[in-house]
Formats: C-alpha cells, sequence, structure tokens
C-alpha cells in the first residue's frame, strides 16, 4: 500500500435543500438506504409520493448499475424487509432491481422465501409480499409476463410454504392472488402438501386458528340460526358476542394468535369481557420478548396500541395490560441504558413546520390513526431516549429551547408534553442555533441526537456556532435520525457523524455501533445472507 500518495477523498457534494439552506448530497448508497427506511407511501411534506417512486426506481438503477453493486442492493431490500420491517417501498424497488439481476443465478435467490430461523433466503418476508411485487411489477409493465428470476423465487416460496401460510395469504379478491401466481409459477409440492394445493385451487383451504376466520366462522353459524327464526336478532347478538369471547380465549389460552393481530385486536379483546386468568395469560403474552422479536413490531406500535386504550375510553383497561404494553414498548428496543452508560446526551427534536405533515408511516388500529406525522414521531423516538438514557431534550426551529420534563412520566406522556411545545419557538429550520444553545448550557454533550428531516434555512460551516462547539474541549458524536429520506443531510459527513433512517426498533442498537465504526449500517448490510 502507498504510503504517501494516498488516494484523493472526494469532498460531499454541497446543494441548496428544500429548506433553501446549504446541505450536503448523501452518497447513493445511503441515499437509497434512506429512502428505503422512510418509506414511500405516501406524500412528504416537501415530496409527492409519485416523485418519490420515480427517485426510488432512479437510484435503484443508478446504484446496481456496477455488476458488484446488485448484490448490495439486494441484500438492503432484504434488510429493509425482514430488519426494519418496511413493505412497499421494498415491493416497488424489488421491480426495479429486476432487470439488473437477468442471468444472475442471484436473481432466484433473491425472490424466495426468507427463512427466519437460518436468517437465510430472500425478500419474500411473508407470502403476501409475492403479491405486492407481481402487482408492482405489472403496473409498470403492463404488457409483460414475469421474468424468470421471479418466477423462480416464487416457486421456491410456494414449495417451501406451510398450511398455515397457504391458507391465511391466498389474496381474493385482490388483482394478483395466491391461485394466480400457481398459476403462472407452476409449484411442484411435496407429497405432504399435495392435498393442501388441491384444496387451495378448488377453493377449498379454509384459514384456520385466526381471529379473523374463528369470528367469521361463529358470525355466520349465528346467522343462520336468526334466518331460520331459531333465534331472535337480539339473542344471535348476544350469541355472536359471547363466541367472539370464547374465540379470543381459546386462541390466547393456546397461544395460536399472532403477536401483530394481539395487539391490533386488543381494544375488542377486551371489550368480550375475559376473565381475569385469561387477561393475566395475555398481559403475559403482550410482554413476551420472544414474540416481540419475531413479530418484527415497532415499538410505536406498541405505543399506539396503549394510545388507543387510553384515548377512546369505552372500556376499562385493567392496570395489569396497561404494565404489559409498557414493558413490551421497552421490549421492543435494546436496553438503552447498556448502549450508552456513560456521558451527557442532548436529543434535539426539529419541530419545524415541515415536521408536521406528510408522513409515510401512519399507523392504524381499527379505524384510529396516531404518529401520523414526523412531529409526532419524532417526539416519541425523543420521548424514549430522554427516558431511557437520561438525556436532555430540546427543540428546535426558528430558535432553540431545553424542555422541562418529570423524568418518572411515562414515554408516552413525555412525547404528548413534546407535541405540546410545538410552535412556540418558531415554524423555520435553524441549525446553526440549535449549537448556541447548547454551548449555554451548564454541561457539554458527549453525544447528541438531532431528530429531523434535515432541512434547514442555513448552514453549519465555517464560523459558525457548530464549529465552534466542535471545537471545543469535548467533540460530541452526532446522531441523525432522518425521519424522510430527502437524500441530504445538513452535516458534512465525518467519523463523528453518525447518520441513522427512519424509525424502527434497530436504530437505537445501530447509533451504538456507528458509534465504534462508521461504516456499521453498511456492514450490517452487507452481511445479510441471500
Amino acid at each position: 500500500m502507498a504510503m504517501y500518495n494516498q488516494k484523493v477523498r472526494k469532498s460531499p457534494e454541497k446543494i441548496v435543500n428544500h429548506q433553501g439552506g446549504e446541505g450536503f448530497k448523501l452518497s447513493p448508497k445511503l441515499e437509497l438506504i434512506s429512502l428505503l427506511a422512510t418509506g414511500i407511501s405516501g406524500n412528504k411534506y416537501y415530496e409527492t409520493l409519485d416523485d418519490r417512486s420515480k427517485r426510488l426506481l432512479a437510484l435503484v438503477d443508478e446504484v446496481a448499475k456496477k455488476p458488484k453493486d446488485v448484490e448490495f442492493v439486494a441484500k438492503a431490500l432484504v434488510y429493509t424487509r425482514s430488519v426494519i420491517g418496511q413493505r412497499s417501498v421494498t415491493h416497488l424497488a424489488a421491480v426495479g432491481l429486476t432487470p439488473h439481476l437477468s442471468g444472475m443465478e442471484l436473481g432466484k435467490r433473491f425472490f424466495s422465501k426468507r427463512n427466519r430461523k437460518g436468517e437465510t433466503g430472500g425478500i419474500i418476508h411473508r407470502l403476501d409480499d409475492m403479491f405486492e411485487i407481481a402487482a408492482a411489477y405489472f403496473h409498470l409493465n403492463p404488457d409483460s409476463t414475469l421474468p424468470s428470476a421471479i418466477k423462480k423465487g416464487f416457486r421456491n416460496a410456494l414449495e417451501n410454504a406451510d398450511t398455515y401460510e397457504l391458507a391465511k395469504y391466498q389474496g381474493k379478491g385482490k388483482e394478483v392472488s395466491l391461485i394466480d401466481l400457481i398459476r403462472i409459477t407452476h409449484p411442484r409440492p411435496d407429497d405432504n402438501m399435495i392435498n393442501t394445493f388441491e384444496k387451495l385451487i378448488a377453493g377449498d383451504l379454509k384459514q384456520f386458528n385466526t381471529v379473523e376466520d374463528k369470528n367469521t366462522a361463529s358470525g355466520q353459524e349465528v346467522a343462520a340460526k336468526v334466518a331460520s327464526g331459531e333465534i331472535t336478532k337480539d339473542e344471535g347478538a348476544e350469541m355472536v358476542t359471547e363466541a367472539k369471547k370464547e374465540n379470543f380465549a381459546e386462541l390466547i389460552k393456546t397461544k395460536k394468535i399472532g403477536y401483530f393481530a394481539l395487539i391490533r385486536n386488543l381494544r375488542n379483546i377486551l371489550k368480550s369481557g375475559l376473565n381475569t386468568d385469561t387477561l393475566s395469560e395475555m398481559a403475559d403474552m403482550i410482554a413476551n420478548e420472544k414474540l416481540i422479536k419475531q413479530s418484527l413490531i415497532f415499538p410505536h406500535q406498541i405505543d399506539l396500541a396503549m394510545e388507543i386504550m387510553l384515548s377512546i375510553g369505552d372500556i376499562k383497561v385493567p392496570l395489569n395490560i396497561l404494565k404489559a404494553l409498557d414493558d413490551a414498548y421497552t421490549l421492543a428496543i435494546p436496553n438503552l441504558m447498556e448502549l450508552f452508560p456513560e456521558g451527557n446526551t442532548a436529543v434535539v427534536i426539529d419541530t419545524s413546520g415541515s415536521m408536521s405533515g406528510g408522513w409515510s408511516g401512519k399507523c392504524k388500529i381499527g379505524k384510529t390513526t396516531l404518529n401520523a406525522s414526523p412531529m409526532e414521531k419524532a417526539a416519541l423516538i425523543g420521548a424514549t431516549l430522554a427516558k431511557g438514557i437520561g438525556a436532555d431534550l430540546f427543540q428546535f426551529s426558528s430558535t432553540t429551547e431545553k424542555l422541562s420534563f418529570n423524568r418518572l412520566d411515562t414515554v408516552n406522556s413525555i412525547k404528548k408534553g413534546v407535541i405540546r411545545e410545538q410552535g412556540s419557538v418558531g415554524h423555520g429550520t435553524m441549525f446553526d442555533l440549535i449549537f448556541k444553545t447548547l454551548g449555554e448550557q451548564p454541561r457539554r454533550y458527549d453525544r447528541i441526537f438531532f431528530i429531523s428531516d434535515l432541512q434547514g434555512g442555513d448552514s453549519i460551516g465555517r464560523g459558525s456556532y457548530y464549529e465552534r462547539y466542535m471545537a471545543g474541549g469535548i467533540r460530541p458524536y452526532i446522531y441523525t435520525i432522518d425521519l424522510t429520506g430527502y437524500g441530504s443531510t445538513m452535516f458534512k459527513p465525518s467519523n463523528r457523524i453518525a447518520q441513522l433512517y427512519g424509525y424502527g426498533a434497530d436504530i437505537y442498537e445501530m447509533a451504538k455501533k456507528i458509534e465504534l465504526d462508521p461504516k456499521a449500517l453498511i456492514k450490517e448490510i452487507e452481511a445479510i445472507v441471500i
């Protein structure tokens, strides 16, 4: 290796960002990762869904134009689907990657089923991923047939599916269904599964051990009795309520209700009137660390379930269920005190106008939508860090101020307190003034988290408060949590800047890894086995 004549490192490209300030463009790989992690479903404040989708496909093309980087894109998509938990963005990007996989053996493996236990395999985390990928492909290529790589990968996924999956993910009523894919790919099931496939093709394969399946069956049975005159409508309604109660109780006692289904149906389950013993078993399931990890549930989805329980107010929520939800939220993220046991931390939340709308990660349980904006999500992340590691909390917009909060409060309560403060420091986005405020604090910070869309109206270059702060005594690590993925940042990349994207359970653990190794995220993706 040359000792003196080293390669010249390219300086990051300076750009004018959406807010009109001076920013730095991310490398194509990091821009792709930021877009994958923040998703495409819905308009952003500065970008429409259509423009965002086009940028995604262009980035896939740009990064995958080198043969050696095709596998990196494939791994990034599998990582986004199986670790971060994003769906729609991976389906569209998978279609965009398809031409680059032509003639490669990787293509079949990429479109195959993911082995969750062995952590090997492709993009098909659940069978319904196939429907969405196929539908996206036909949307972009209306007069074409599925390429060979997709057919082979889907065939592999179907041949490795069990009866429960095939019964649950049939896609009835969808433009592309499981039957359609069987006809297109011609899977060859083993002898144990032939009967299942025959029932599926004949339309006789029924769901089993699911909330929907059991409650639908009960409703149909009661409806038949009402129609025959055997019972009255009022008696029928009473029977349906009792049947749902029994169904929920059985699924909980047998542990055959999925974790997502459990969280999604919490309100209905509680309204059904379960006895104390069954509620205790349900609380144990809610706070089961293994189930939480297997489900890929985000902490904010658990927080959402708790907020619905507390806000709708038509049921009395037992204390053990609230305690279980609170514990589950903590279990859905790593132990933050273990990740950051030493030093002082500041968490700075962007409460500017652009954080108010256009969030692509809306969460729904039933008809209720909460945590629907980047601002709400930023407040939740900030509250988690503040409570989890004892961080100081700040908000910034046109100016910056330190926020007061009770460290004994729940994450949910701290989050609501942050949201109430929005607008109190203006609506612009001035990053440099943050460091003026931080410099006035009695303590120096070892690490600073910025939770933002990273679009500012100023610059933090030469002569700035930022430069002066970083030149003093302790040089903090700076973590930027990008919630929108516009493809640029306010901070010039360096080994003291850790870039994180989106909101999943992985961001907290990744933060510590990046502090030790700035390339940790890239290495995590490269370590994916397809």
